[in-house]
């Protein structure tokens, strides 16, 4: 069995890699722990509603 390693967000952040974004993310093979960064939650929903306009999430 593999072990996964799994990234957890602190309070009132939300991880990223840029196409990637949550609280709590398990990796993949091929992605890394230092790839992910946090955001604020206001920056998520920023980045969010952006995208809903341009049609990118939705």
């Amino acid at each position: 069995m593999t072990t996964r390693m799994i990234l957890y967000a602190d309070e009132g952040k939300v991880l990223t890699n840029g196409e990637i974004y949550g609280k709590e993310i398990y990796l993949a093979e091929g992605l890394t722990a230092e790839s992910f960064r946090e955001i604020t939650d206001a920056e998520y929903e920023a980045v969010t509603k952006a995208n809903e306009h341009s049609g990118e999430i939705g």
